[in-house]
């Protein structure tokens, strides 16, 4: 990936989403980094069905969005709110509730530098 401010903010996988990492540390004595990544959802906004390869958490910024993994019942996160993304489950819903404005949270993980956070299921 280059370095630069353009590099930072790229495509989350699918339209109308965008990922800016804010912050990369690399953790001693390991092969992993923890990542800080904002993500910003458009106007109601869905996630297509995905899964990640570990756990992190999400802060919700601004908005609400509409969590479920597997085949529990979604749940609504506000703005102040944290939810935990699971790993190896299927995240079946991912989605911004307002139609008007965009949904915006903080992801933040610890993975192999250059392995993807969200992957096909």
């Amino acid at each position: 990936m280059a370095e630069g401010n353009q590099a930072n903010a790229q495509q989350a996988g699918f339209a109308g989403v965008t990922r800016k990492t804010l912050e990369r540390l690399a953790l001693p004595g390991d092969h992993r980094e923890l990542v800080v990544a904002e993500v910003t959802y458009p106007p109601g906004g869905v996630a297509p069905l995905h899964k990640h390869p570990v756990g992190g958490v999400i802060f919700i910024v601004e908005g609400t969005a509409e969590s479920a993994y597997g085949d529990e019942a979604p749940r609504r996160y506000r703005a102040g709110e944290t939810l935990q993304d699971r790993a190896d489950v299927p995240h079946t819903l991912f989605r911004n509730c307002d139609p008007e404005r965009p949904l915006r949270f903080l992801t933040i993980y610890a993975l192999e530098p250059g392995r993807a956070y969200t992957m096909e299921p």
